[in-house]
């Protein structure tokens, strides 16, 4: 007789999270150890031998992250292989972690590993897939290290022998390009560098941009992040937050924050969420400009880089729909300091709201995400199963902090405008020095640049979503869920022409990635093909056209929505209560032509402010969310905070002066109704989501329609209230 197969040993221990998986998968780590091992260069080898490489002590920390990240991958299928073991009375032991333990001894055997990946035949590609590409991209990060270490002495390192390299921290960003992320390099004295895994060549075009830009008058000097361009990567300086000492260091970071914002706003840099700028001191250190001169959503049909939002159901919402081609305050909002990423940007889920802009830096301290993410209840027992629930939230080093406590960026707005002021009119008037053929942008025409179609919380779910064990035994199932980036399952419409290249790239495990070069407006692929004419103008002429345009008008604009911003994410109320009200209000009351003259006043700011479409009239405004929360948004067609209010009051005013342009702008103001009537009855959800409230529902919008009709003698918006009713 045959000897029964041997289980393997399993520790009496307890195995909190997905620590009790790695022992299953722990034969595809030790084989991406190997592959490593032998993709190292004998240069590699050598530093090790030198003692400038802890070779061993790589190996370990590597093996420990790419187990970490294969357990991730197929911990729900191997939660649901448990139940179906427990229910079938294949497991020993008289306790749940006993059992656990028991089916880690079934399933860690090669039999019983060798069973499941035949099962799953789509996770068993995805575990290798994983393991070739991170054993790939670290034994080319080690020797890229190895190549450049002596020039990244004398340079980021300042002549200063940093001895060993210790760690590596390998997915300090999404992966892109089979398993390349940008990480992190410690070494034995402390220090760090970055290495960045794509040419770096727009980051050297920005720092000696920065350099003129910090010359100008006005214009506050800012820091540039130290970097060695080696062409094919780059490494950059680590940049380490540090507090203010003063209340004036506070004031001077945000007043360089304003001038780093109205440099950005001009060179359309997206993505500024906090996780990209470091608060060095006074110095707001901006650590990735990859996003430099990105393409905006209504002309390439690529959305803005990855800014987390959230909608609320309100009368605005089916009217969103139009999007920002039709809509001309969404056009404005999309083009202007906003898209930046800077400024205010809320995470709104169930539990909450979080700002991931890069003023607003997170959560401070231990908060959770207001957005329930996967997680494991019982771990290490066979009852483990999934659940769904708020996860923490990084630590945020965006923001300064003064006497040991974050500063609320809300309290320093003027600081912020000042600056933004102040950059804002350096680059007018050095609009000469950045255009033209000879002009500082062109320097950028060649630089590869990333742009995002969609925002990567999009990929990220469909990425962990398409790892159910349901889409792992066959590969037309993972298809099917992928392939929902093609239709309007996926709240992010993104480019419907680069599908097939995005699914290719979460077929490999990675974030889609896709470049550009400002003087061109051709795309490419993560794998290097060239899509031919795929923006609708390059990078650098959208560019050149935003400086052309700076002038007073546009600043203020530009300035009020910082302003909105920064008041809707303020911590306490932006308006104090006033004087009490005098018992005999009549006899300090205004005259009636008094009240008349304000409200033509409001009348003229709402006709100066409106921004004019090719068939519509809309302003923006803030937004409340959640009854708790605000955002700068176009105005919806509610009564209180929309369009269909403002119209309203300009009626009315028309029909007190007799004056006509109040009645034109109240017309063209009410151009989306009838689809936004349409839009409700077409989708009998939206209805109910919108309410029937006087002042944010449909009872406000038929009670405002019916008064349009009659102040402005138009039958047609008569027509608009029966339906609204």
């Amino acid at each position: 007789m045959a000897a029964a197969p041997v289980r393997p040993m399993v520790p009496r221990a307890a195995y909190p999270g997905l620590s009790g998986f790695a022992l299953v998968l722990q034969p595809f780590a030790e084989r991406a150890q190997v592959r490593l091992l032998t993709s190292l260069s004998p240069a590699v080898r050598a530093a090790d031998q030198l003692g400038r490489i802890d070779l061993a002590a790589l190996r370990a920390e590597f093996t420990a992250r790419l187990t970490e990240r294969l357990a991730r991958t197929a911990a729900r299928t191997l939660v649901l292989e448990l139940h179906t073991a427990r229910a079938a009375g294949r497991l020993a032991g008289g306790t749940p972690q006993e059992r656990f333990r028991s089916f880690l001894a079934l399933t860690a055997r090669r039999e019983g590993l060798a069973a499941l990946l035949r099962s799953y035949p789509v996770l068993a590609r995805l575990l290798a897939r994983a393991c070739l590409d991170a054993a790939d991209a670290h034994a080319e990060l080690l020797d890229r290290f190895t190549t450049d270490r002596a020039l990244l002495v004398a340079g980021l390192l300042r002549g200063r022998d940093p001895g060993a390299l210790v760690a590596v921290t390998a997915d300090a960003g999404d992966r892109h390009r089979r398993g390349r992320a940008v990480a992190v390099l410690h070494f034995a004295n402390g220090t760090a560098v970055v290495h960045r895994p794509r040419p770096p060549a727009a980051h050297r075009h920005f720092n000696a941009l920065l350099g003129w830009y910090s010359g100008r008058p006005g214009v506050p000097r800012l820091r540039a992040l130290g970097l060695l361009d080696r062409g094919s990567h780059g490494w950059t300086e680590y940049a380490e937050a540090r507090p203010c000492l003063t209340r004036y260091d506070v004031e001077r970071f945000y007043r360089r924050q304003g001038a780093l914002l109205a440099l950005l706003h001009v060179l359309d840099g997206t993505d500024l969420h906090f996780e990209n700028l470091v608060a060095c001191g006074d110095h707001p250190v901006l650590v990735d400009v990859e996003t430099l001169f990105h393409p905006p959503a209504d002309a390439s049909g690529t959305a803005s880089a990855s800014a987390p939002a959230s909608g609320a159901a309100s009368a605005s919402a089916p009217d969103s729909a139009s999007g920002p081609a039709e809509d001309p305050a969404a056009r404005a909002l999309a083009e202007s300091v906003h898209r930046v990423g800077l400024l205010p940007q809320l995470l709104i889920g169930d539990d909450g709201a979080v700002d991931v802009s890069g003023i607003g830096g997170g959560c401070t301290g231990r908060r959770l995400s207001p957005v329930d993410g996967v997680d494991w209840s019982a771990a290490g027992t066979d009852e483990m199963r999934l659940v769904r629930r708020p996860r923490p939230f990084g630590e945020a080093h965006n923001r300064p902090r003064l006497g040991g406590a974050p500063v609320d960026p809300a309290e320093h707005t003027e600081a912020l405008v000042d600056g933004f002021r102040a950059g804002y009119a350096a680059l007018a008037a050095g609009r000469d020095d950045l255009t033209g053929p000879r002009g500082l942008l062109r320097c950028f025409a060649d630089a590869e640049v990333r742009v995002v179609p969609r925002a990567t919380r999009v990929y990220a779910r469909l990425l962990d979503e398409s790892t159910h064990p349901d889409v792992l035994r066959e590969a037309g199932a993972r298809q099917a869920v992928l392939d929902l980036l093609r239709t309007d399952a996926v709240d992010d419409p993104g480019r419907p022409g680069l599908a097939d290249h995005e699914v290719a790239d979460l077929w490999t495990g990675d974030v889609p990635f896709f470049t550009a070069r400002p003087g061109s407006r051709d795309l490419w692929t993560s794998d290097g093909r060239r899509l031919p004419r795929e923006l609708a103008a390059t990078g650098l002429a959208r560019a050149e056209a935003k400086l052309a345009a700076l002038g007073s008008v546009d600043r203020k604009d530009q300035e009020w929505i910082v302003r909105a911003a920064m008041a809707g994410a303020a911590g306490t109320p932006a308006h104090r209560p006033g004087r009490p009200v005098p018992e005999n209000v009549w006899a300090t009351a205004p005259e009636p032509e008094q009240l008349l003259a304000a409200a033509r006043g409001l009348g003229d700011q709402l006709v100066a402010a409106a921004y004019q479409g090719r068939s519509r009239t809309n302003w923006l405004g803030l937004e409340l969310l959640a009854d708790r929360y605000w955002r700068v948004r176009p105005l919806g067609a509610d009564l209180a905070g929309g369009y269909t209010g403002t119209a309203l009051f300009l009626a009315q005013l028309a029909a007190l002066t007799g004056t006509d342009r109040y009645a034109e702008v109240a017309r063209r103001s009410l151009a989306p109704v009838p689809g936004l009537l349409d839009s409700l009855a077409a989708h009998p959800g939206h209805p109910a989501a919108v309410g029937s409230g006087a002042f944010a529902g449909l009872g406000g919008i038929a009670y405002a329609l019916a008064e349009l009709a009659r102040l402005l003698g138009d039958p047609l918006v008569a027509a608009w209230t029966g339906p609204a009713v």
